[in-house]
């Protein structure tokens, strides 16, 4: 099996998708990413940006002329993070298998509730049930350890420190991938899950959708310690995030400068800023780049269509 271990930015905007001329080289597209490792793929946020990747993905299967099998996790159920689901071309497909993870809110019993009820009538036109992929939906938090083996599709979620689950959790050699979860409580109203993915000795930390404390995010920096990649929410610069008379505190994300100290405190080798507001142009993200590089020099902006190999 190939070590190659790559992360690819299909979607990287906030809030909601944007398009014309001032946001063509970063992209308008929510968020989607996804880490692929060998001939595995794990799916990150179901924003806009997993619209094209998912014909791509169903287009390749058919090709191949094997069946899909697709992994999606989730960090919350806010619509820029959801809204490309009902338009995800391999969820239409019988022969497409999909297992979603995902945060249960405060208000459902399930995160495959919380989904249903937002994709049935009067929203939009086709109910969950009617769509012909075979679905697995689970639960997710932050005491859950994702485990994908060599030869088998399907992941495990594991309680990995319960001692009822150890005899769970394969073995160190068959393990392609492990992802891990961390809950943020800083986003509103129910909070994030903010994920790890380990493969091959490499990291990469996702969190999206995340704000600063005071003297920084102590668990976060714990959490992100020494990764290869953080790619960290950082919608605003400081004069947006304290700007009268609407200023964006308390919104649930970052400054470039909150990511960039979590980069330095957490010890990353490289940080990627994202999820864009909407309203940054081109010419605001050129700007954010420079600052962010001053601030922690190996950043990088994401842009859709970018990729990283770890």
């Amino acid at each position: 099996m190939s070590s190659e271990f790559s992360v690819t930015i299909h979607g990287c905007r906030g809030s909601y998708p944007i398009n014309g001329e001032e946001f063509n080289r970063y992209g308008g597209a929510t968020s989607c990413v996804v880490i692929r490792y060998g001939e595995r793929e794990i799916i990150f946020d179901a924003g806009s940006g997993i619209i094209n990747y998912g014909k791509e993905l169903l287009g390749r299967s058919l090709s191949a002329g094997q069946p899909l099998i697709a992994t999606i996790v989730f960090t919350h159920s806010h619509f820029d993070h959801l809204v490309g689901l009902p338009y995800f071309p391999p969820i239409f497909h019988p022969e497409s298998t999909l297992y979603l993870y995902g945060p249960r809110s405060s208000r459902f019993d399930s995160f495959e509730e919380t989904i249903e009820t937002l994709i049935q009538a009067p929203y939009y036109p086709v109910a969950l049930h009617e769509m012909r992929a075979l679905k697995f939906f689970e639960d997710i938090g932050e005491a859950d350890v994702l485990y994908f083996s060599r030869g088998k599709a399907a992941p495990v979620k594991v309680r990995s420190r319960h001692p009822e689950h150890l005899d769970r959790i394969p073995d160190d050699d068959d393990i392609d991938i492990e992802v891990h979860c961390m809950r943020g409580y800083n986003h509103p109203k129910s909070g994030v899950n903010i994920y790890k993915i380990k493969a091959g000795g490499r990291t990469v930390v996702y969190a999206t959708d995340t704000e600063g404390y005071v003297h920084g995010d102590q668990r976060l920096a714990e959490f992100a310690r020494g990764a290869d990649l953080l790619i960290h929410d950082a919608m605003y610069t400081d004069d947006h995030y304290t700007s009268m008379p609407v200023p964006t505190q308390g919104y649930g994300h970052s400054t470039v400068q909150i990511a960039t100290n979590m980069a330095k405190m957490a010890e990353v080798e490289k940080l990627c800023l994202f999820h864009h507001d909407p309203t940054s142009t081109d010419e605001i993200l050129d700007h954010v780049g420079e600052i962010s590089v001053d601030l922690f020099d190996n950043t990088v902006v994401a842009k859709d269509g970018m990729t990283f190999t770890l």
